[in-house]
């Protein structure tokens, strides 16, 4: 440490430092590499990464698709710019290609950790959290809840970061899932990355409240935030919140227009820093969609119809929304595009990122020195099946009918969603 700086004076200097030049300057001196890898300072340099407004914000923007050629999840930032330049100073590398049967879900991703979900394509539920910036992973315990145990069941999960007690935490609902439908209430578990476990929690849950589990989480506000059905005569929509601090669950209304809509056409996002909803009229992709923004979180009465999109040409599933108000959306063929939602423009203008539809994720991007001390190294060398010119990863040429599987997989959520509401 230097002597002629108070030790307190550096570390609050560090804090605001960068986490991929942390680890770099953990060589300067054995003093630096110890207060550097220390938990204290990773504790206050991940809540100061998380609170903190730079006077010129970070545009980067986090892009995932998973690519057929090459078989594997492709991850890339780019400056939320005119162009969506490419930052090439970050470059991120993913190395967990055989731990998943084609891609993770990817549950959030929030002061620089990415929550996944290998829940997409059958019953496996591993779920992993990741660091891509430091190169730091750790695979989450086996959930209680589990097929073992249930038999068929449906599992949501919702990822965040608890600033008030200054920790990762993941929840997870499982639903006992019968013919006639889901056993309520579920059973809810929460991993604190604090704790390294999962924990059974007994929340005041209305009991006939259900969520699916392909719906998207909005993180906002300390808080998750997914759509949600009512199991009974009345048919309502709303939108169920879990608070990560004090690990209870809430409501808030969605507008009038929304309540009776079928829920299997509406998914949470966020825009502007606070929710908003996804209504397509038809399915996911199809149709168009209709984007309704919080305009004042909390505050029921501010929903406000911004935009409807049409969808029924070129372009697909809305992702993201960019600073400047376009709207990110796959393409009819797959590739990741730009749109101006001003009536008077209505322009698309193609990014050239290409990947299954359903396979694009975009949220803003971040780093933190989350998981230094608690993760392990990234596994390396995992080659790609195109890499090797093999298909020892078992898939085969499955990989060319990914497509075919995420509609079979979302055809068999839509006809069971269907029966069940209908019984009600």
């Amino acid at each position: 440490m230097s002597n002629f700086i108070p030790e307190e004076i550096v570390t609050r200097i560090l804090t605001r430092v960068p986490a991929k030049s942390l680890i770099r300057f953990r060589c300067v001196s054995k003093s630096w590499k110890s207060l550097i890898s220390s938990p204290d300072f990773i504790s206050l340099h991940t809540r100061e990464a998380f609170l903190s407004k730079p006077t010129i914000p970070d545009d980067r923007m986090l892009v995932r698709c998973y690519s057929k050629p090459r078989r594997t999840e492709l991850y890339s930032v780019h400056h939320d710019n005119e162009d969506f330049t490419v930052a090439s100073e970050v470059k991120i590398d993913f190395p967990f290609r055989r731990l998943a049967q084609f891609y993770f879900r990817i549950v959030g991703f929030c002061n620089g950790l990415l929550c996944l979900s290998e829940d997409f394509f059958g019953y496996r539920n591993l779920i992993m959290l990741w660091n891509p910036s430091i190169r730091r992973k750790m695979i989450l315990p086996v959930p209680r809840a589990g097929f073992e145990n249930l038999g068929a069941y449906m599992s949501v999960v919702g990822f965040g970061y608890d600033v008030k007690n200054n920790d990762f935490k993941v929840v997870r609902i499982a639903y006992d899932q019968s013919r006639r439908g889901y056993k309520l209430p579920p059973i809810v578990e929460v991993f604190a990355l604090s704790v390294g476990d999962w924990r059974e929690i007994d929340v005041d849950l209305a009991q006939n409240w259900v969520i699916e589990n392909l719906w998207t989480q909005a993180f906002v506000n300390g808080k998750v935030h997914w759509v949600a059905y009512r199991l009974n005569e009345e048919k309502e929509n709303l939108i169920m919140v879990f608070d990560l601090s004090n690990e209870v669950f809430e409501e808030l209304l969605l507008p009038d227009a929304l309540a009776v809509e079928c829920p299997i056409n509406m998914c949470t996002s966020v825009c502007e820093d606070s929710i908003a909803v996804l209504n397509y009229d038809k399915r996911v992709g199809t149709g168009s969609c209709s984007i309704w923004l919080m305009k004042v979180y909390g505050d029921v009465k501010s929903w406000s119809k911004m935009y409807t999109v049409d969808l029924e040409g070129e372009l697909g599933k809305v992702l993201s929304f960019r600073k400047d108000g376009n709207i990110l959306l796959t393409a009819s063929d797959g590739e990741l595009c730009s749109y101006d939602p001003d009536p008077r423009l209505q322009e698309i203008k193609y990014i050239g990122i290409l990947g299954t539809k359903d396979s694009f994720f975009v949220g803003r991007y971040t780093e933190s020195l989350a998981l230094l001390i608690e993760g392990e190294e990234e596994l390396e060398g995992l080659p790609n099946a195109a890499d090797s010119g093999s298909s020892e990863d078992g898939n085969g040429g499955e990989d060319c009918e990914v497509e075919k599987i995420e509609l079979w997989k979302q055809s068999i959520l839509v006809g069971f969603l269907k029966a069940l509401l209908l019984a009600q």
